[in-house]
């Protein structure tokens, strides 16, 4: 039986979290994909008889697909920093740019992800520092500080380094090469011949003789200064005597050609443009192994010396990077845009173009495998701003011999970061004829320039001429096989598509119409080219044309260029494709605002985002930005123009639709009881409530408020939160005011709304308080704001009718304990007033005295028969008083008719009859209060024998 291994709960639990994160990263980027045209740059071309004919196949790669949210996977980026001599050339140079590395490092402590890792490098003729890769971000700014400038450029050590560096890591891997200067020294690891000692004796050599190997040789091309120019020198570090140097493939560099070969040494060192050539030619082999290790190169061409764009953007493009000119105040801008590429999504591919027989590409410059080629391309999703601009590469072919040429299985492979596998495009052909003779060829270059602003770093400002650039398309004609070739090369016509929020100056024969339904600025070159004996009588035209963006773009390409003519010898149009210029258009729109001595400017970029900048010198620093989303309201559309006044700035998108940045607070005031808002001024008689309902956008925005009143002292400012209500509760005029600091606030900048609350019934009292003599009584006085302590009021006793002030007012600690007390009879006035005269309520005191005076007093009958054997006769509780509660209800003297009928005994102020005869009596009862007041009934005394009390007989009623 076959025991299966048991594999770990916790290893599968990472499997599956693993699969899932992966699957769910993929979805959300599923619907990133590319198409693409491909056309020849000419359909049919000539073959000279001793060459082979020339043409190129154009491809225009079309992204499509959107990213809301950049999620991309962990990073490694080295930066590598040119410290040579010349990045001292002026005062400021080598500080800004140390700057604009920081501004790069600063924004990936920001962006950056737990596993993501950075490194420096940094060069001059050789390497200076590396730093190892790390989450720590610090040892880069601390080693900018220390970075000096000295020395020449080296190119390829510090990208092997790199290289190297990044070799075995599972990231996504990136360089940034900054550099102000064309390469002056490579090194690479050649084949060489050298004169080495094959039999030493003793201290000489006996015998030498020539070795071949591979041996690493330095190109210096500045190696030392004499007699008023440079020596150049080809050499290896032993310092062993190279004899000859192997080229092992054929290349061309800036019009110098090498073949595949043996050469002296001596003889390209003396030969400047060669021994330049050679430089380059290292650095574009390096940049060769970089891709082959799938690192991405961005190349950043710095300051305005010695330096080559092409030669940076060859570099870049052969590891599907770009490449960013820069000028001293704009290095912070560059790092940035090539970090923020960085932190986006990521579409890498090839271009796989299989050769038919007899076409040969430089295999030098290109992949070449089963002579099929793979043009390497790569596209970035910034998020929110919609699919990229399309790419144009262009493949140079030469074919061998005449005939008709079909490349067929043209097609693109690409996939995201997160993906393994490989997704595919439909095939596609092209077509190009070669002929004995055709038509002339016209070829020719767009080079953009830039005439204020940084290609990259262009601005719309009311105002300034700093959005324009120019386009300068270069010419040239051949194709001449014929040498009695005669004629001329007329209605020559440049066709430019337009991208998007790219506008031309037309004029002077440019016109913008719509040219297969693409929006073309069309030049209509008036020059006719003539030719005779096979011989062009220019050999080369150029025309100008001034652009500017006139809304926000992003990383926008120029399209390809076409050109049209007419052959004289054919009579019909010839169109062929022109190269397009790589460079990336990016703009901005800005307005300023001057605000407490300080200026400031707003910039609104293609997918809705604004900034606040502050500005002060040639110095930017953003202070605050907004993020578009659906959460904050602000939609995620480039933006055409910012106005700002006092209190916001006003945006307009390019589709015409506006929204509105406010940098104060909203105020609202609402009545407390009927929730109805309030407009400044507004006069109520109840407590307001007043809240913010929305505030300034950016990050760590904080509000304070505080009332005045005009009879209170002014509150210090206090904190207030969006929505949190607040009460506003003090009668009289108020004003509210509110001031916001951070983000797009302006600091110190104060709203306000006046309120006033007044009334008469701003104070509540009793109506009336009645007492006694002697008594205390609590009460409320309740004066706005209500149910609230409020000392804000004066209590005063007024006398009422009868002269004399008959109560006393005291307040006891708590604004609350309010006590009257009755001091004599009578009727007083108590006045409340608040403190400023404004209101005041009276309370009418009404003191009574505690002694009920005794009206009457009588027997509850007027006469009564007692029993003489009977009980006693409680005489109290037979009385009767008036009123009932009178105050002395005591009696003061029992008195009979005096005849012994009756016994009158008083005990503890208690008085009795006691039964003593029989017979008939009158008794007088006298108050203790009043003497005059008595109460008298008759009392006949009976006995059993006689019938008692109830009898006919014996009843003294009976016998009346």
């Amino acid at each position: 039986m076959r025991i299966q291994p048991k594999i770990p709960l916790l290893f599968i639990l990472f499997l599956t979290l693993l699969v899932n994160s992966t699957i769910t990263y993929a979805e959300e980027n599923s619907d990133l994909h590319v198409d693409f045209n491909a056309t020849p740059s000419q359909e049919v071309i000539v073959k000279p008889t001793d060459g082979n004919a020339k043409a190129s196949i154009d491809f225009t790669i079309i992204p499509a697909g959107e990213v809301k949210e950049a999620k991309r996977p962990p990073i490694d980026v080295v930066f590598i920093f040119d410290k040579s001599g010349s990045m001292s050339s002026t005062r400021d140079k080598l500080q800004n740019a140390k700057d604009g590395l920081t501004s790069a490092v600063q924004f990936f402590e920001k962006n950056k992800q737990p596993n993501d890792r950075f490194s420096l490098i940094t060069f001059s003729s050789e390497i200076e520092t590396i730093l190892p890769l790390s989450n720590d971000l610090d040892s880069i700014k601390t080693s900018m500080l220390h970075t000096t400038a000295y020395g020449g450029t080296n190119y390829t050590d510090p990208l092997r380094a790199a290289k190297n560096m990044l070799r075995d890591s599972n990231n996504e891997k990136y360089i940034i090469f900054l550099t102000d200067g064309q390469p002056m020294i490579a090194t690479a690891v050649e084949k060489v011949k050298k004169e080495e000692c094959t039999r030493p004796f003793w201290f000489f050599c006996g015998e030498t003789d020539i070795v071949e190997s591979d041996q690493q040789v330095i190109y210096d091309f500045q190696n030392r200064y004499n007699y008023n120019r440079w020596l150049h020198k080809i050499f290896s570090p032993d310092n062993s005597k190279l004899k000859s140097l192997y080229i092992p493939s054929a290349f061309s560099m800036d019009g110098i050609s090498f073949k595949t070969g043996w050469y002296n040494p001596a003889e390209l060192e003396a030969n400047s443009q060669q021994m330049q050539a050679l430089i380059k030619q290292k650095g574009l082999e390096v940049s060769k192994e970089l891709y082959n290790s799938k690192i991405t190169m961005h190349t950043l061409g710095y300051g305005e010396g010695d330096l080559d764009d092409r030669y940076l953007q060859m570099l870049a493009a052969q590891t599907s990077g770009s490449f960013i000119k820069a000028g001293e105040g704009s290095v912070s801008g560059a790092f940035e845009k090539l970090a923020n590429k960085i932190n986006s999504v990521k579409l890498d591919g090839e271009v796989i173009v299989p050769l038919p027989a007899n076409v040969t590409v430089d295999r030098n410059q290109y992949k070449v495998v089963n002579n099929t080629v793979y043009l390497p391309l790569s596209t970035v999703y910034e998020a929110g701003q919609g699919a990229p601009s399309p790419i144009t590469l262009s493949l140079p072919v030469e074919f061998m011999a005449k005939g008709t040429y079909t490349f067929n299985n043209l097609k693109i492979r690409y996939k995201t970061a997160e993906e393994s596998a490989w997704r595919y495009t439909v095939n596609k052909s092209v077509t190009i004829q070669v002929k004995d003779d055709a038509p002339a060829s016209v070829t020719g270059k767009l080079e953009l320039n830039k005439i204020n602003q940084e290609l990259f770093n262009l601005i719309i400002e009311q105002g300034k001429d700093t959005s324009s650039f120019t386009g300068k398309y270069q010419l040239e004609f051949g194709g001449l096989v014929n040498p009695n070739a005669k004629g001329n090369l007329s209605d020559i016509t440049i066709y430019q598509p337009l991208p998007e929020g790219v506008e031309v100056e037309a004029g002077n024969g440019i016109s913008v119409e719509n040219v297969d339904g693409q929006r073309t600025a069309v030049i209509r070159l008036t020059q006719r080219v003539n030719f005779e004996n096979g011989a062009f009588s220019k050999p080369a035209l150029s025309a100008n044309m001034k652009m500017k963006a006139i809304w926000a773009i992003n990383n926008v390409k120029m399209p390809q260029p076409k050109v049209s003519y007419v052959d004289s010898r054919y009579g019909t149009k010839v169109v062929s494709n022109l190269n397009p210029d790589q460079s990336e258009l990016s703009a901005k729109v800005r307005t300023r605002q001057y605000y407490d001595q300080k200026e400031y400017a707003y910039d609104g970029y293609s997918n809705g985002t604004i900034k606040k900048v502050r500005v002060s010198g040639q110095g930017e620093t953003t202070v605050a930005v907004l993020e578009p989303g659906v959460n904050n309201g602000y939609p995620n559309k480039a933006v055409k123009e910012l106005t700002a006044d006092s209190t916001q700035l006003t945006i307009t998108y390019k589709d015409g639709s506006i929204s509105v940045l406010s940098f104060v607070p909203a105020l609202t005031v609402k009545d407390a009881v009927t929730q109805q808002v309030l407009e400044d001024g507004a006069v109520i008689s109840n407590q307001a409530e007043f809240y913010l309902p929305t505030g300034v956008p950016g990050d760590d925005v904080n509000y304070q408020y505080r009332i005045l009143n005009e009879d209170e002292p002014i509150e210090g400012w206090a904190a207030i939160e969006l929505q949190e209500m607040k009460t506003l509760d003090m009668f009289g005029e108020n004003e509210v005011q509110v001031r916001a600091s951070g983000g797009f606030a302006l600091e110190n900048y104060i709203i306000g709304k006046t309120i006033s609350i007044e009334g008469d019934d701003l104070i509540r009292v009793p109506s009336i308080i009645e007492l006694y003599v002697g008594e205390t009584k609590s009460f409320d006085i309740d004066v706005f704001p209500f149910g609230k302590p409020n000392n804000n009021y004066n209590v005063k006793v007024i006398q009422g009718d009868d002269g004399v002030i008959n109560s006393e007012y005291t307040r006891v600690n708590s604004t609350k304990d309010n006590r009257m007390t009755g001091l004599s009879p009578g009727e007083d006035i108590v006045e409340v007033e608040t403190k400023n005269g404004k209101f005041k309520k009276n309370i009418r005191v009404i003191v009574k005295s505690r002694f009920v005076d005794l009206e009457s007093m009588e027997f509850t009958k007027s006469k009564y028969t007692l029993l003489l054997e009977g009980n006693d006769f409680d005489i109290y509780s037979n009385l009767i008083f008036n009123p009932a509660d009178a105050t002395n209800k005591n009696i003061k003297a029992v008195t009979d008719t005096g005849n012994g009928i009756v016994e009158i005994t008083r005990e503890n102020d208690v008085w009795k009859l006691i039964p003593k005869s029989k017979g008939v009596t009158t008794i007088t009862v006298t108050s203790e209060e009043n003497p005059d007041i008595k109460a008298m009934a008759i009392f006949e005394v009976v006995s059993e024998e006689d019938g008692g009390p109830g009898s006919e007989e014996g009843s003294i009623d009976g016998r009346w």
